[in-house]
C-alpha cells in the first residue's frame, strides 16, 4: 500500500519553509558574495533545515507519536525544498530578474546598446524605464511602492509562467525515464543518500542513532567550528581545508598547468566516497589530464586562441552520452512509445500517452513564447531540443555519478547553434531573444531542477509515496520558488542596490550576456569549424571510451569524468575526489563489502558536519548582519 507521504501538512510545511531558504540562499550568493552555496548538487541549507525537522519530529514522537511526521511526510519536505530552492541559485532566477532590468540600464553612448538591440527588446519581457530601475541598482528605497510593483509585477508574470512550463516539460520527461534509471539500469543517485538515511524511520531508525556517524559529524564539525572562531579571532589557529595553493608553477611548459589548488573539504571527502569507484576516477584522472593537455600544447608551441578547447570538446562529450544513454534504453523508449500508441496501462504517476502529448504541447508554448520574443519558430525548436538533451544529460551524470558540482560551462543551445550556423546568419532578433534566455544557460547548468525533480522520484520510490502526489507537489514547489526569488531579490535590489552593494555573480551574468550580444552583432561570425572540428574530436574519444567500456569490465575510464572536470569547480575537488577514492578502494580491497558498509555513516557524518556547522556560521552572520566564516570556496 503507498504511503501517501504527500499530505496537506508536508505541503504546507514545504511551502512555508522554501521563501526564508530563498532568502537564505540569496543574501550568501547575492548580498555578501564569495560563497555560492547553490552551485553544489546536495544543497546545504535543505540539508540543514531537514535536519532541524528530524529533530523536533524525534522530540515530537516522545511526546506525542501520532503526530509526528512519517518518512514520505520528511522526504516530500526535502524533495520539494530542493526543487524550490534549486530556482533561486546565481545560475537561474536570480540572473533572470537582472536579465529584466539590465540592458536599458547598462545602456550607454560608448557601448551603443540602444543602437544595436533595444528595438529588438519586447517592453512585456523587459523594463526600459531607468527611473523605475534607478531604486533596484542604487537603493536606497523600497520595493513595495505602487509604481515599481506596477512595473515589475507583469514581467514577473511572464517569466513565471515561462519557467512552470520549462519545469512542466522537465516532469514529463522525468516520468518518461524514470523506469528505466531507476527499476532497470539501477543507478545509484548517490547525492541523495544522506536525506535518505536521514529520513528513515521518521528520524528514528535513520543515520542520526549511529555511532559512527556522529564521529564524522564530530570532525567535520569541529573542523568549521575552529574555521569559523579563526575568522573571527585571527590568533585562533585555522585549519587549512578550504584551496591551497601547493602546485606553483613559473616555467614554461609546466606554467600552462594554471590554477590547481588543493583542499580538505569534509563535505567532498563524503560526496567523492559514495560516487562509484570508476567515475571517481574518472573526475581527478581526467582533471589532470586537462593539465597534461595545457602543457603539451604549450611544449608544441601551439598558439590556438582558446587552446584546448575545453568546452568545444565538452559539447561533443555530452551529445555522445546524451546518443548512448538513449541507445541503452531503446527497448524501454521503444516500450515507451508502444505504450502512448496502444491502450497498455503502466503503472505511472502519468500515462506515457499523456506525458508525451504533454511535452508536445509544453514545447509548443516555449516555441511561441520564444517566437514572440523574436525568436524564428526553428530556431526556437532546436534551442529546445538541445536544451532538453542536456538536460537529460545532466540529469544522467548526477544520478549515475553523483559528483559534489557539475560544470558544463559553454556547451548549452546558444553555443551549439552559433558555432554550427554562425552569428550572421541568424541576424539581430535570434541573437537577442537567445540573450533573454542567458539565465537558462549561462554559468554550466549547476543548479538544475530537473535533476532534484528525478532523484525525488527515486526517493519516492524508497519512501513509497505516492507518485502522482508527488507530481503537484513538484509544481507547487517549483512555483513558490520562482516567486520566493524574485520577491527577495527585488527586495534587496530596491533597499541596497545591485549596482552599489550587492549584485555579485548574478548582475555580472546579465550584463556579460548583453556584452556577448553586441560583440555579435558588431562582429558578426561565420560558421566555427575550429569549434566544430575540437567538438567532432571529443564525441569520438567519449564514444571510444564507452565502448570500451562495454567490451572490457574493468576499463575504468568513464566520458563523465571528461565532460566534468575541464571548468573551474574540478580544481577544488579534484584532491578530495583523490582522497576518497584511495578511501573506498582500501576499505573494498581489504575490508569488503562489509566493512564499507559500516564506513559509509562515517562519510555521510562528513557531510552532515560540515553542512550544520556551516549552516550555523552563516545564519550568525544574517542574525548579525556581517560576514562570518563559509565552509564552501
Amino acid at each position: 500500500m503507498k504511503n501517501p507521504g504527500v499530505t496537506w501538512r508536508s505541503v504546507l510545511i514545504s511551502v512555508l519553509l522554501i521563501p526564508p531558504n530563498a532568502y537564505w540562499i540569496i543574501q550568501l550568493e547575492l548580498v555578501w558574495g564569495g560563497t555560492y552555496p547553490s552551485v553544489i548538487t546536495l544543497l546545504f541549507n535543505v540539508v540543514f533545515t531537514l535536519f532541524i525537522i528530524v529533530v523536533l519530529n524525534l522530540l515530537i514522537r516522545c511526546f506525542a507519536p501520532g503526530a509526528a511526521l512519517s518518512y514520505g511526510e520528511l522526504l516530500t519536505i526535502y524533495i520539494m525544498m530542493a526543487v524550490g530552492i534549486s530556482l533561486c541559485g546565481c545560475d537561474v532566477v536570480q540572473t533572470l530578474v537582472h536579465i529584466i532590468a539590465s540592458p536599458f540600464w547598462f545602456a550607454t553612448p560608448e557601448n551603443e546598446w540602444a543602437e544595436l538591440f533595444h528595438t529588438y527588446l519586447p517592453t512585456y519581457a523587459t523594463i526600459s524605464d531607468k527611473t523605475l530601475l534607478r531604486g533596484f541598482f542604487e537603493g536606497g528605497t523600497s520595493f513595495w511602492e505602487l509604481q515599481y510593483i506596477r512595473a515589475w509585477l507583469p514581467r514577473a508574470l511572464v517569466w513565471i509562467g515561462f519557467v512552470l512550463v520549462l519545469l512542466f516539460v522537465m516532469l514529463c520527461i522525468n516520468i518518461i525515464l524514470r523506469r528505466q534509471w531507476i527499476e532497470r539500469e539501477r543507478l545509484t543517485y548517490p547525492i541523495v543518500q544522506l536525506p535518505k538515511e536521514m529520513t528513515r524511520g521518521g528520524g528514528a531508525t535513520g543515520i542520526l542513532r549511529n555511532r559512527i556517524m556522529w564521529m564524522g559529524f564530530a570532525l567535520a564539525a569541529s573542523i568549521n567550528l575552529v574555521n569559523g572562531l579563526n575568522y573571527l579571532y585571527p590568533v585562533i589557529p585555522s585549519i587549512p581545508v578550504k584551496q591551497q595553493w601547493v602546485f606553483r608553477f613559473t616555467e614554461k611548459p609546466w606554467n600552462a598547468v594554471g590554477w590547481m589548488p588543493v583542499s580538505f573539504y569534509p563535505f567532498v571527502l563524503g560526496l567523492g566516497f559514495l560516487m562509484p569507484l570508476d567515475l571517481a576516477f574518472s573526475c581527478w584522472f581526467f582533471y589532470l589530464f586537462w593539465k597534461v593537455e595545457r602543457v603539451a600544447g604549450s611544449a608544441l608551441g601551439l598558439h590556438l586562441p582558446g587552446y584546448p578547447f575545453a568546452s568545444e570538446q565538452a559539447t561533443g562529450v555530452w551529445i555522445s552520452i546524451f546518443l548512448f544513454t538513449m541507445w541503452i534504453g531503446r527497448h524501454h523508449l521503444k516500450r515507451v512509445m508502444m505504450a502512448a500508441l496502444g491502450n497498455s496501462a503502466e503503472k505511472e504517476p502519468m500515462s506515457y500517452r499523456t506525458a508525451l502529448f504533454a511535452i508536445v504541447v509544453g514545447m509548443s508554448l516555449l516555441i511561441i513564447f520564444c517566437n514572440q520574443l523574436g525568436m524564428s519558430a526553428w530556431m526556437a525548436l532546436a534551442y529546445f531540443a538541445i536544451y532538453f538533451a542536456l538536460g537529460v544529460t545532466i540529469t544522467r551524470i548526477r544520478v549515475e555519478l553523483g559528483p559534489p558540482v557539475h560544470d558544463l560551462y559553454g556547451v548549452g543551445p546558444d553555443y551549439v547553434i552559433t558555432r554550427l550556423t554562425g552569428t550572421r546568419r541568424l541576424g539581430a532578433s535570434n541573437l537577442t531573444a537567445m540573450t533573454l534566455l542567458y539565465w537558462l544557460n549561462r554559468e554550466s547548468y549547476r543548479s538544475f531542477p530537473m535533476a532534484h525533480q528525478l532523484e525525488g522520484m527515486k526517493l519516492a520510490e524508497e519512501g513509497n509515496i505516492h507518485l502522482r502526489r508527488l507530481l503537484f507537489a513538484i509544481m507547487i514547489a517549483g512555483f513558490v520558488g520562482v516567486v520566493s526569488c524574485f520577491w527577495v531579490v527585488l527586495q534587496f535590489g530596491y533597499s541596497l542596490g545591485s549596482a552599489a552593494r550587492f549584485g555579485g555573480p548574478a548582475r555580472w551574468f546579465a550584463t556579460e550576456g548583453f556584452h556577448r550580444l553586441a560583440w555579435w552583432l558588431s562582429y558578426p561570425q561565420s560558421t566555427d569549424f575550429q569549434g566544430l572540428a575540437f567538438s567532432a574530436f571529443g564525441f569520438v574519444l567519449s564514444m571510444g571510451l564507452l565502448l570500451m567500456r562495454m567490451r572490457l569490465f574493468w576499463w575504468p575510464l568513464h566520458p563523465i569524468g571528461y565532460a566534468i572536470s575541464y571548468w573551474w569547480a574540478m580544481n577544488l575537488l579534484w584532491f578530495p575526489i583523490l582522497l576518497s577514492f584511495i578511501a573506498k578502494t582500501l576499505i573494498l580491497r581489504y575490508g569488503g563489502l562489509s566493512m564499507y558498509r559500516r564506513a559509509v555513516p562515517f562519510f555521510l557524518g562528513l557531510i552532515l558536519g560540515e553542512y550544520l556547522m556551516g549552516g550555523v556560521w552563516s545564519l550568525l552572520g544574517i542574525a548579525l548582519g556581517r560576514r562570518m566564516y563559509a565552509f564552501w570556496i
